[in-house]
């Protein structure tokens, strides 16, 4: 069974903690920046081989990896702010299903 964005959560809390990078704070800046250099080295990751899997070692490397980084990141990040993800996705997704086609009118 999947676990939900909550548990998910209170998983990385748990690692991230023995790790000790709960001993202090950071600013949600810092956060953000944090999750935006993962979401920088999963399109570094893309631009070196594609969606491939570059696993050579022990550690994870490559686009699925970086992707799975940049989710863990969020989850932290959440985590840290008090953020109910699940309430938050199905709240958001809710939304966006009343949403017109292709709304907005901005191009990519």
């Amino acid at each position: 069974m999947a676990m939900s964005l909550k548990e998910m959560q209170a998983e990385i809390r748990e690692v991230n903690a023995a790790n000790g990078w709960f001993e202090s704070d950071r600013t949600v800046g810092d956060d953000i920046a944090l999750l935006h250099s993962e979401v920088s080295e999963m399109f570094e990751a893309y631009r070196d081989g594609g969606l491939k899997d570059a696993t050579a070692t022990n550690k994870p490397e490559g686009f699925g990896s970086e992707c799975a980084d940049v989710l863990i990141r969020l989850l932290d990040t959440c985590e840290r702010r008090g953020v109910d993800l699940d309430f938050e996705y199905a709240r958001k997704i809710a939304h966006n299903r009343t949403r017109g086609h292709r709304h907005g009118g901005k191009l990519l």
